[in-house]
């Protein structure tokens, strides 16, 4: 089976700027992988160079088995593509506007359908030009661009921004039929939840470098795990001692009762915990979102 993308040793750089170094990933058929970082982390660039609109500084990329060659069109009627600044023309319906892009490089009358069924699915009026429409209506253009074709690859860079709640559900369902039909999705997003919501395996890029590449599981395992404490009606909620500032760090307190966040085992906070009257523990969930601020809290060579 032919990997479905391909990013190896991608580097990007704009004169003495680093905008990614070293980045290598792969997508199978039927995988949507989330790729998550703050803006100028380099996702977007990475992006960029999959579709061929940047030439790399080194390393290259791949979809479908073909290296994309920067300016060519190479793979792109097998692509899905929804970029963060989507534009169209604005004195053109939607339903015109669409077509046209369907034909390049593939059978507009057989998407013709498909659009249709995208449009209702997304409350979306086709006959309106697109420069009438709201900003949330528009990235519904967007969408049904990406999706029309029935693609192989989606390269999706985030694709819910601007759209309300019920809306973004249906683009998650798009998202997860895709798969199911054997599609690879690159799904670039702000929205931790929605990446915990359809991906499978996600990287974290962190100026320019890879952070992370690990399953949605595991990455949320490695952030810091949290302790919720109720103490003795009328117990002073205590400090932590030095010894276990390095692992350790109270971030909210209420009338004696304090929650810990911790790294690595339990054993040490617990035996500091049982010099004092404590009525229950609860250990709550660490949200993917908390396991993602880790990889960004904090710089190289700041404390922990």
């Amino acid at each position: 089976m032919i990997t479905a993308l391909e990013v190896r040793s991608l580097t990007k750089w704009y004169g003495s700027t680093r905008a990614v170094d070293g980045v290598s990933f792969a997508i199978e058929p039927g995988e949507v992988f989330g790729y998550l970082g703050p803006n100028g982390s380099g996702k977007t660039t990475t992006i960029r160079c999959l579709m061929g609109l940047l030439r790399p500084t080194g390393g290259d990329c791949r979809i479908l088995g073909e290296t994309i060659r920067h300016g060519l069109a190479t793979q792109h009627p097998e692509i899905g593509y929804l970029p963060g600044d989507f534009r169209i023309w604005p004195n053109l319906r939607a339903e015109r506007a669409l077509s046209i892009l369907a034909r390049l490089g593939n059978d507009g009358e057989k998407v013709s359908v498909r659009r249709k069924e995208l449009a209702e699915r997304l409350g979306l009026d086709l006959d309106r030009p697109v420069g009438d429409l709201s900003k949330g209506n528009r990235q519904k253009v967007g969408v049904a661009f990406a999706f029309q074709h029935r693609p192989r690859v989606l390269i999706l860079d985030e694709p819910t921004i601007g759209l309300d709640p019920l809306v973004r559900q249906t683009v998650l369902d798009l998202i997860r039929e895709a798969a199911g039909d054997g599609a690879a999705v690159l799904l670039s997003s702000h929205d931790l939840a929605e990446v915990a919501a359809v991906c499978g395996r996600a990287a974290i890029i962190r100026k320019g470098r890879l952070a992370e590449l690990a399953p949605i599981s595991s990455i949320v395992q490695q952030g810091r795990r949290r302790l919720k404490v109720w103490l003795a009606a009328g117990t002073q909620v205590p400090a932590l001692p030095g010894d276990l500032k390095p692992v350790a760090r109270i971030v909210g307190t209420e009338t004696a009762v304090m929650e810990i966040a911790y790294q690595g085992a339990a054993d040490p906070l617990l035996k500091w915990l049982a010099r004092f009257p404590v009525e229950r523990i609860a250990t709550p969930e660490t949200s993917l979102e908390e396991a993602f601020m880790q990889y960004y809290s904090n710089d190289e060579g700041d404390k922990a």
